[in-house]
């Protein structure tokens, strides 16, 4: 087995090693977390911030998510922490700490805190935390993580049902929704760009915080992103972390959902919470308009018409589009004998049995379409050009993502346990996590090595977490495709660059050809500038810095925030986990710019 970029060692995890003692073995932790939190209030209250600082283990985090910076940043280290805190304490008015809830988490053998949640305020919002607290030498508790996170206005929440219409009669309905959906005299507040789950969960998030929205999107039908995708498609992670705000999915579904069930969730998502959606068009330009700080943006109707809308804020919810990779001396698709396509333009493997298909790129897409075939008799190799991270999804993933972590507590509280902990802190945890899954999976992963197909450990063995954060690919997760390549129903080429396409298949570096009457090209993601710099012109989408990756705080460049240099300009992107928590991240951020109450961002340094 192969790695891949063993760059860095890992930050120390507070074990009980390190720290040189471990938690004794009585102890009432939702008492010892109440003391906890009455201190950290104590010294936020007095404004004492090396009081604050005596609350935390000598090696401490502080993830802020949007309440205390209006970004999301990372802090390592008390030095650090201490001047976060110098420069935003006092602005942002934090305080009203209060204690919510805790429980002690033995992570591992030889490692455990308290998890501890509490709620405080700013002057213009609402938040809740996440401490985690570690046993220290001197018989103390103190924090080795702190989070601080946006979770609403004070002054505007979120609808409830004392906001519903309680006239009897309705008989108007469907004329209201005629006209509200057609904008003729006015302009909404915000359009979103794209229908899928991101758009749609940000237009839900701003409907409830009454902003007005607008979708625009591409396809014919809301969930065409998945519906026209081929047959095999499902979704790879478990649907207790894949709900969708407001709405969750039934109990009665399977775990892992076929695209086409995802795809009618998505277009009865939008029909029943009435979202604002344009179907078949697109939105082909967008100018910043400096004299009324709007946004001039050009629609092309299915019709054929167009409208200028001028709007407050667009949210770019397009998520990362497929790379369509041509290879040096590709000839065109009328030179070569059978057919050449993209994976996204690849149905099903029905009919095309006594064709040869060559697959070039040997992650998710490549795997389920090779898998397809393999089922339907085809004769398909997969092109592997690099190693992949492997993981088994009965194994991997359903350890990595168990359904109590969901299904035990409220959805809410999940997802901010989870998004509380920096990602630098995260990578020990996932260099156990992926050790552990490697030893599950070494039958497999060895089966996939004597067959040819590479694999590797992942970033600095940290299995997917860092491949997804740095890449946003490189990975496959395996629902039953691996079988078929140790067994030899799916051919694997590997370890040979591809040096151009022929009349009659692939050609390589090393002078071997490979024979195909269809070559699908699977070779994942494109820059997620490349859509934005056609909305905007290439001009001024030029200076558009890199997008995704880690900055040096170890946080995602780019989603989840205003662009660079664009403003009110916002940026969705993630799977439904990550659309699910910070649709709302988004929207808060945008009613606050909307009512005045959005203050002065503490951003990150740039490099």
């Amino acid at each position: 087995m192969s790695d891949v970029g063993l760059t860095s060692a890992p930050p120390s995890l507070p074990t009980f090693a390190s720290l040189g003692v471990s938690p004794p073995e009585k102890f009432d932790p939702p008492a010892v977390a109440r003391d906890w939190v009455g201190s950290f209030a104590g010294s936020i209250d007095n404004r004492d911030v090396q009081g604050l600082i005596s609350t935390l283990h000598a090696e401490p985090w502080w993830r802020d998510i949007f309440a205390l910076t209006w970004d999301i940043r990372t802090f390592q280290g008390r030095a650090k922490i201490e001047t976060f805190l110098n420069d935003r304490l006092t602005e942002t008015g934090f305080g009203s700490v209060a204690f919510v809830s805790a429980v002690y988490q033995p992570v591992a053998p030889d490692l455990a805190w308290i998890l501890v949640h509490f709620s405080f305020e700013t002057t213009v919002a609402a938040g809740n935390g996440i401490a985690r607290l570690v046993y220290c030498a001197d018989e103390s508790w103190r924090a080795v993580t702190v989070s601080t996170h946006l979770d609403g206005l004070k002054a505007h929440p979120e609808l409830t049902s004392a906001d519903r219409d309680f006239r009897v009669i309705q008989g108007d309905w469907v004329e209201r929704r005629k006209n509200e959906l057609e904008f003729a005299d006015t302009n909404p507040e915000v359009l979103m760009i794209g229908g899928g789950q991101a758009g749609l969960e940000i237009a839900a998030r701003l409907k409830h915080l009454r902003v007005s929205h607008l979708i625009v999107e591409k396809n014919a039908r809301i969930g065409d992103n998945w519906r026209t995708r081929y047959d095999s498609l499902t979704l790879h992670d478990p649907i207790w972390c894949n709900h969708m705000p407001y709405l969750h999915f039934p109990t009665s579904w399977p775990v892992f959902p076929s695209s086409k069930q995802v795809a009618n969730w998505l277009e009865f998502y939008a029909e029943a919470l009435e979202l604002n959606i344009w179907l078949s068009s697109e939105a082909v330009s967008a100018v910043r308009n400096e004299a009324t700080n709007k946004w001039d943006v050009v629609i092309r109707r299915g019709d054929g018409s167009s409208r200028t809308m001028h709007v407050d804020h667009i949210v770019l919810a397009q998520g990362f589009t497929f790379k369509k990779t041509v290879f040096p001396g590709q000839v065109g698709i009328e030179d070569f004998h059978g057919q050449i396509m993209h994976s996204s333009e690849f149905k099903s493997a029905k009919g095309l049995a006594g064709k040869k298909v060559a697959i070039i790129g040997a992650c998710t897409s490549g795997h389920d379409i090779a898998s397809d075939c393999a089922d339907n008799g085809v004769d398909v190799t997969m092109v592997q050009r690099s190693s992949t991270y492997v993981m088994s999804i009965e194994k991997g993933i359903l350890t990595n993502l168990p359904a109590a972590e969901w299904e035990g507590l409220s959805l809410e509280k999940g997802d901010s346990s989870r998004i509380s902990m920096p990602f630098r802190f995260q990578k020990g945890l996932a260099q156990r996590g992926a050790a552990k899954i490697r030893d599950l999976d070494r039958e497999m992963l060895e089966g996939l090595e004597k067959a040819g197909y590479r694999t590797n450990s992942g970033t600095d063995d940290t299995g997917v977490l860092y491949l997804l954060l740095e890449r946003g690919g490189g990975y496959y997760f395996d629902d039953g495709s691996c079988q078929k390549i140790i067994d030899g129903k799916i051919k694997i080429k590997s370890g040979i660059e591809v040096d151009r396409i022929t009349k009659t298949g692939v050609l390589f570096k090393d002078g071997s050809e490979l024979p195909a009457d269809i070559v699908v090209v699977a070779t994942g993601f494109d820059d997620a500038r490349v859509p934005i710099r056609k909305l905007v012109s290439e001009d001024v989408g030029v200076k558009i810095p890199p997008i995704w990756g880690l900055n040096e705080e170890g946080e995602l460049k780019g989603p989840w925030r205003e662009l660079e240099g664009l403003p009110k300009m916002w940026l969705m992107m993630g799977n439904f986990f990550w659309c699910r928590y910070f649709s709302k991240i988004i929207a808060l951020q945008i009613k606050a710019k909307q009512e005045g109450l959005y203050g002065t961002r503490y951003a990150a340094p740039t490099s």
